[in-house]
């Protein structure tokens, strides 16, 4: 049977789409191959006909959707539009809707302690991604230590979402959360003090 010339490229992006979501609700070890080929609707062999291996898969997930899209959508912006949408993400990124849905949300939280245990290539993509993300948030910042406060605020953001995430009672997590949200606001615009 011969497929159209575009199907391995559809078949890429369903296992992307597909996968991307299945590891961030089951983790690397959650789920096998025959269950992100099903999750893309494609066979398996689709699967090893895109990538080598599941550990490619998560390489092309982190190179894919880590920053995103906060990167993209804010790489035209001026500063001060850059500075408000980075307001936005950070609320909407620490918020309850963000905890409880994780297929929807960032790979950080969820992939970074596999991505960890992944080979040289793959964390190395991690680590342009991570630093990229960490350059654009220094950019819409004032102030000779804005990249040491954009770390931060990556930092706190992933951190936050991961603790709460573990935790089983909401109150503590909301906790949490509005902590790592006002000292995210801090960061953002710290506050002169006075001599």
């Amino acid at each position: 049977m011969r497929y159209p010339a575009d199907h391995k490229a559809k078949a890429r992006a369903a296992l992307l789409r597909a996968g991307t979501q299945s590891m961030k609700v089951a983790g690397f070890h959650g789920i096998g191959v025959d269950g992100l080929a099903a999750a893309a609707d494609v066979t398996s062999g689709a699967f090893y006909s895109n990538f080598t291996n599941k550990e490619a898969m998560l390489q092309a997930i982190v190179d894919a959707s880590l920053g995103e899209p906060f990167v993209s959508d804010t790489a035209q912006d001026s500063k001060s539009e850059g500075r408000n949408k980075l307001k936005g993400f950070v609320a909407e990124y620490l918020s309850v809707h963000h905890l409880d849905h994780p297929a929807d949300g960032c790979v950080m939280p969820t992939l970074s302690a596999d991505v960890a245990r992944a080979g040289t290539a793959t964390r190395a993509v991690y680590e342009r991604k991570i630093t990229r993300m960490a350059e654009r948030v220094a950019e819409l910042l004032d102030g000779a230590d804005r990249e040491r406060r954009a770390w931060s605020i990556v930092a706190l953001m992933v951190g936050a979402v991961s603790i709460a995430r573990a935790m089983p009672d909401t109150g503590p997590r909301a906790g949490v959360l509005e902590d790592a949200r006002k000292t995210i606001d801090q960061l953002i615009s710290p506050v002169r003090q006075r001599n």
